[in-house]
């Protein structure tokens, strides 16, 4: 299987074996819709795939995001934006925390992250079962998600602290 760095990044194909000529025809966004992993090692590593839309707009999909070394706050934000960069695409995020797109230890705070990535502009559009996110939602929808999202997360936590500690009996 085929490994190159492009722009500072390995990239890879995540189920075909493609040539390095074929995954820069892929990366270039003139290729067949694939997805591809990719880490920029000591930042952060995922899968995504690129497509061009009949209009001519690219499209890139996250399928997974995630930080690595040792600091983490910010990267996360650091990768949209240099993904957002180098593809020159509108950024939409589908499923996270599915286990079926392989996001581990995915939970209610990765939704949260998202959702501020979305409304900070580094991602166009979001599909999850929880929620979806996209240009048209109204300023107080997004709030209303976002507070049922932390809601969740909350409670989730408070019921792991419950487990944790006993019921009390």
């Amino acid at each position: 299987m085929a490994e190159i760095e492009w722009k500072g990044i390995t990239w890879k194909s995540a189920y075909g074996d493609f040539s390095v000529r074929e995954l820069l025809t892929i990366l270039k966004g003139f290729g067949p819709m694939e997805v591809l992993e990719f880490e920029k090692p000591g930042c952060f590593r995922g899968s995504l795939s690129l497509s061009l839309t009949s209009a001519g707009v690219k499209e890139i999909t996250i399928y997974h995001l995630e930080t690595i070394g040792a600091r983490r706050k910010g990267q996360g934000r650091a990768a949209l934006a240099f993904l957002r960069a180098i593809f020159k695409g509108e950024v939409y995020v589908e499923d996270p925390g599915e286990e079926m797109i392989r996001v581990q230890d995915a939970d209610g705070e990765s939704l949260i992250f998202w959702i501020k990535m979305f409304r900070e502009g580094y991602i166009d559009a979001l599909e999850s079962p929880v929620c979806s996110l996209h240009k048209r939602l109204k300023e107080s929808d997004l709030d209303r998600i976002m507070e049922k999202v932390e809601n969740a997360v909350k409670a989730k936590a408070e019921e792991s602290r419950l487990k944790e500690h006993g019921s009390g009996d």
